[in-house]
C-alpha cells in the first residue's frame, strides 16, 4: 500500500476510535488552598480556606498529626515531631494548612503550631447558628451542652449520689449508674438502682450502665484483663451487657475500666469497636470514660491503652477524667489544676471530635496527712464543714486557679486541695472556649446547690 494512502487510513482510524473512548477525565492535582474533601457532616460548603499573603515557617510544638482536612475526623496522613518544620499555606476555623518537607500538604491544629508569622484564622462566631460552623456540640442538656452525673450506691439505702439526684434532676441530661463490675473471669455482673432509673424515667434522663473493674478501692488490671484477652471473652462480656441494658431498662453503657495494662492497648480498642457493633443498631448510647492526658503515651502505665483517636471513632461520648491531678498516689497538690485541664482539652480535640467531648468535673477534694501520707478523699460539704471547724478561710492559688488550705491537728500538719464552685467557673469556661460536648460530674452527692448554680450560670439554662 501506499505510504501516503496507509497513513491517511490510520489517521481516520484513530480518530474512529477516539470518538468512542474518551479520554480519562484528567486528574487535576487541587491546589494548596481549600485541597480537602468536604463532607456532609462538617457543614463547611460554604466555607473557604483563608490563604496566608506570604507563606510563613512554624515549628511543631510536640508530637503532632497531620491531617487530610482541618478536623480530627480526617484521617491521619503524618506524624510529626516536635521541632519539625512546616511551611503555612492557609487557616481555617483552628487549624493551619501546611506543606511539609516531602511536598505533601495536610492540615494541623492550631494549639500544635509556634512561629512569630503566624496567619490570623478564620474563626468561626460561637453565636453563629449550628449550621455555619464546625462540628457544634448537640443541644442537650442545660443549654446545648451535654449534662452527666455519675451515680453510685456504696451500700444498701446509700443516699449520697440519690440524694443529689432528687433535687437536681432539672440539670441532669443523663447518669451513668456505677453498679456493674467486670468478675475474675472477665464477665460483666450487677444490677441497677431502681429508685434511680424511677427517677431518671420520671425526668427523661438517659441512664448508661457503667462497667468497671473497681475493687476493694483500687482498679483490678487482672479483670480487665480477662475480659480483653480474647475475642471470645469480649464477646462472652458484651453479651452480657446486651442482657442487662435489655433486661434493666437502660439507654446505653459507660465502659470505665481502669489501669488497663498498655499491651491490651489494641485489645482494649477492639472491644469498644466490637461493642459498637451490638449496640448501635439496637439504638444504645456508648460512651467510656477514659484518663486524662496531653500526650498519647502509648507505652505508659494506666494512659497507654487508651487511644484516643480509635476510642473517639468508635464512642458516641468520651469522658475526660479530668481530675485527680494529685490525688492518694501522689504528694499534695490541685485535684485538677486549670491549666492542666486547658491542656488535656487541647489535645482530646486533636484525636476526638468535639462534640464528643465531656470534660470531667470533680465536686471533691483530699486531704494530705503530711506526717504518714495518708491521703482522705472529701466531699466538698466535708471540707467546708472541716474548714468552719478549724476556723479557717481557704486560700485560693492563682495559677493552678484552685482553693487550699493548711492545719494542725494533733501536732500533725495536714494540707487540704479542693474543688469548689468558685474553682468550677473558670474550667466550664473551657467547654465554651473549645466548643466541646459538655461535663461530666464526679460524683452526684459530692456538690452543694451553689454547684449546680455554677453550672447553670456558665452554661445557659
Amino acid at each position: 500500500m501506499d505510504p501516503k494512502i496507509a497513513a491517511t487510513v490510520l489517521t481516520i482510524l484513530l480518530y474512529v476510535f477516539s470518538s468512542n473512548n474518551p479520554k480519562p477525565e484528567k486528574v487535576v492535582t487541587p491546589s494548596p488552598v481549600g485541597a480537602y474533601e468536604v463532607t456532609a457532616t462538617k457543614q463547611t460548603e460554604s466555607k473557604k480556606p483563608i490563604a496566608a499573603t506570604d507563606h510563613v515557617l512554624a515549628s511543631v510544638k510536640e508530637l503532632a498529626r497531620v491531617r487530610k482536612g482541618p478536623g480530627t475526623e480526617f484521617s491521619t496522613l503524618q506524624r510529626l515531631p516536635s521541632g519539625a518544620r512546616v511551611t503555612v499555606i492557609a487557616s481555617l476555623d483552628d487549624w493551619y494548612q501546611v506543606r511539609l518537607s516531602n511536598g505533601k500538604i495536610g492540615w494541623i491544629a492550631e494549639f500544635l503550631l509556634e512561629g512569630s508569622d503566624l496567619p490570623s484564622l478564620n474563626r468561626v462566631d460561637s453565636n453563629k447558628s449550628p449550621s455555619s460552623s464546625v462540628q457544634k456540640a448537640p443541644e442537650i442538656g442545660i443549654g446545648k451542652r451535654k449534662i452527666i452525673g455519675y451515680y453510685t450506691e456504696d451500700y444498701h439505702g446509700d443516699p449520697t449520689s440519690y440524694g443529689s439526684l432528687l433535687p437536681n434532676k432539672d440539670f441532669l441530661d443523663s447518669i451513668a449508674i456505677f453498679l456493674h463490675p467486670v468478675s475474675k473471669d472477665g464477665r460483666v455482673l450487677g444490677e441497677t438502682s431502681e429508685r434511680a432509673m424511677k427517677v431518671a424515667k420520671s425526668g427523661d434522663i438517659q441512664t448508661l450502665a457503667l462497667v468497671h473493674n473497681l475493687v476493694q478501692g483500687g482498679f483490678d488490671d487482672m479483670r480487665a484483663h480477662a475480659l480483653l484477652q480474647s475475642y471470645n471473652s469480649r464477646a462472652k462480656a458484651i453479651s452480657d451487657i446486651v442482657g442487662i441494658l435489655e433486661n434493666q431498662g437502660y439507654d446505653g453503657v459507660n465502659i470505665d475500666l481502669e489501669n488497663v495494662n498498655p499491651r491490651d492497648r489494641d485489645k482494649l480498642t477492639a472491644f469498644m469497636n466490637e461493642l459498637r457493633a451490638r449496640l448501635k443498631p439496637r439504638g444504645y448510647l456508648v460512651t467510656m470514660s477514659v484518663p486524662a492526658k496531653t500526650q498519647d503515651h502509648a507505652g505508659q502505665s494506666w494512659v497507654g491503652a487508651f487511644d484516643y483517636y480509635a476510642l473517639g471513632k468508635a464512642c458516641d461520648y468520651l469522658m475526660l477524667m479530668t481530675y485527680d491531678e494529685h490525688s492518694q498516689v501522689s504528694g499534695s497538690g490541685p485535684v485538677a489544676s486549670f491549666p492542666w485541664v486547658e491542656r488535656v482539652i487541647k489535645y482530646a480535640i486533636t484525636q476526638i471530635p468535639r462534640h464528643k467531648v465531656l470534660m470531667g468535673v470533680p465536686a471533691y477534694g483530699y486531704d494530705w496527712n503530711l506526717s504518714t501520707k495518708r491521703t482522705v478523699a472529701l466531699s466538698y460539704t466535708q471540707i467546708m464543714n472541716r474548714a468552719n471547724r478549724m476556723g479557717i478561710d481557704p486560700s485560693w492559688d492563682s495559677s493552678a486557679k484552685s482553693p487550699f488550705f493548711k492545719y494542725v491537728e494533733n501536732g500533725v500538719h495536714h494540707e487540704v486541695w479542693f474543688e469548689s464552685p468558685h474553682s468550677l467557673k473558670p474550667k466550664l469556661a473551657l467547654v465554651e472556649k473549645y466548643d466541646i460536648g459538655g461535663i461530666a460530674i464526679w460524683k452526684l452527692g459530692y456538690e452543694d446547690s451553689q454547684y449546680w448554680e455554677t453550672i447553670a450560670d456558665a452554661l445557659g439554662k
